[in-house]
Formats: structure tokens, sequence, C-alpha cells
């Protein structure tokens, strides 16, 4: 076993597990066979998930569903892609299925979420001079 003192897998699979994470991060919108990558980085797939888990705190499918939650989340805040364009963006097949899993992990849904960080965005997007003109305009229209 390739194990070293603190209990973290050795350099050699640690630099294999980062490039696991960097093929994962860059093919969200693949379905991804964690069985054949654990045979790419030529490890038993009970190993390779242990290991993995082992450096990176979670298994390797949560792993990548947490990247591809953190991606949509990205893609519901900056663009303008229905929630149907982004769950196929992200990997996703089944609008449930990613709603219900985009609920678990963000406490919202896809459609609440974007609500609420329009709303956070829009909420101070004007300057303090101009802020008085929108919270009283009748002051202004009086003179």
């Amino acid at each position: 076993m390739t194990v070293i003192a603190d209990g973290l897998p050795s350099p050699h699979l640690q630099r294999k597990i980062h490039e696991v994470q960097l093929f994962l991060a860059q093919n969200l919108s693949h379905d991804v066979d964690l069985n054949a990558i654990a045979a790419h980085a030529s490890l038993s797939p009970y190993y390779f998930t242990r290991q993995f888990t082992a450096l990176v705190g979670m298994p390797p499918y949560r792993y990548l569903i947490s990247l591809r939650i953190a991606r949509a989340a990205h893609l519901l805040r900056e663009s303008d892609l229905t929630v149907t364009q982004i769950l196929h963006r992200v990997g996703f097949h089944s609008p449930s299925h990613f709603t219900t899993t985009f609920r678990r992990h963000m406490g919202m849904s896809p459609t609440d979420y974007r609500r609420r960080t329009d709303f956070e965005q829009n909420a101070n997007r004007f300057s303090r001079a101009i802020d008085p003109l929108i919270h009283q305009p009748e002051h202004r229209l009086s003179r």
C-alpha cells in the first residue's frame, strides 16, 4: 500500500488523483465512468475510490456532482442560459434529477437560486446619488 506517514496517499498517487480531479473538472458535460478512470490510473476501482476519498475528503462520484452543481450555480448567476441548457452543460440528463440534486446541495431549486442571485445583484445597482430618486421620486417631481 502506498500511504505516507500522515495517512495520505503517496506523492505519486496524489499526482494521479489530482490528474483525475482536473479531468473531471474539464469533462463535466460528459458521462464519466469512474471504473475506466481508475483503470487509466492503473488502480482497482475500490483502491482508487479509497485513496481519492482519503485525499479529497469525498468519494469520486460525490466530488463530480459537487463540481457539476458549483458550475451550474455559476452559470445560473452569470449567464442567461435556461435551466434546461445549464443542466445539459453540466452533465445531467434529467431535469428532475438535476433539480433534486441542486436543491440538496444548495438548499433551493435552480430557479429560486437564479431569482435570489438576480435580486441580490440588482439590489445595489444604483449609486448613492441616484438612490434617493428611486426611493423618494415624489420629492423630485414636486419642484
